[in-house]
């Protein structure tokens, strides 16, 4: 994942974020190629926040002139919160995701509920958060459903240095039968190198109750690249 560039963006209104780009080519015997790119932008004023963040993932492998997909992964996602109190908000998301890998050729999601900061200091901020949700998926084998869901999670973002920056989400979306549970974990360090460049390590994985025949239940990426700040 990118990371922001700093613990809590400043509240003047501007555009912060992060973009990050990591891959491999390897050609000969067998040809590989691998491309992850992530982006998070979040623009804060004293009343409200309006947060991105996007990842693509996609591999290819050519062996014995047979290509084969090894990685198709794509998502998307934003919230507004608006302040009720220094420390109490509302908000509302919508995300929408592909991962054929891991069984799932297309998903969304809406949400809306309230949350609360527990911590806001110049180098932590965390928040926990409950709502409920509308979820519509489709799954690779032809599948579908869709249905209610209650969304709990909590958001962290740390200032471990005056170069380096640790963010983390974690998201749990228990649904009705047929569309099954969802929990998502992300997270992402960031340091600087020079100037806006960094170097960044992120993770995401997804457990989901409700996969295809064949397909695993449990499904992690690690992406290591370079990214930019602003």
């Amino acid at each position: 994942m990118a990371a922001a560039a700093q613990a809590q963006t400043e509240p003047d209104g501007k555009w912060h974020g992060a973009i990050s780009l990591g891959g491999a080519f390897a050609t000969g015997n067998t040809d590989t190629l691998s491309v992850t790119l992530a982006a998070d932008a979040t623009k804060v004023r004293p009343i409200d926040r309006v947060s991105l963040s996007g990842l693509v993932n996609y591999g290819k492998s050519t062996i014995n002139g047979v290509d084969t997909t090894t990685a198709d992964q794509a998502w998307i996602r934003g919230r507004y919160d608006y302040n009720l109190t220094e420390v109490v908000f509302v908000f509302g998301g919508a995300a929408a995701q592909t991962h054929k890998a891991a069984g799932t050729r297309s998903r969304y999601d809406l949400n809306a509920g309230v949350g609360y900061k527990l911590i806001r200091n110049p180098t932590t901020s965390f928040d926990v958060f409950a709502g409920v949700g509308y979820s519509g998926v489709e799954f690779t084998d032809d599948s579908s459903a869709n249905g209610g869901q209650l969304v709990l999670g909590e958001e962290s973002s740390h200032k471990i240095a005056e170069s380096s920056t640790f963010n983390q989400r974690f998201t749990y979306r228990p649904g009705q039968s047929d569309l099954g549970d969802l929990a998502t974990f992300t997270a992402g360090w960031a340091t600087a190198i020079t100037g806006a460049w960094t170097i960044n390590v992120g993770l995401a994985a997804q457990w989901a109750s409700v996969v295809p025949a064949g397909s695993k239940s449990t499904d992690a990426l690690l992406t290591v690249g370079f990214g930019y700040k602003f």
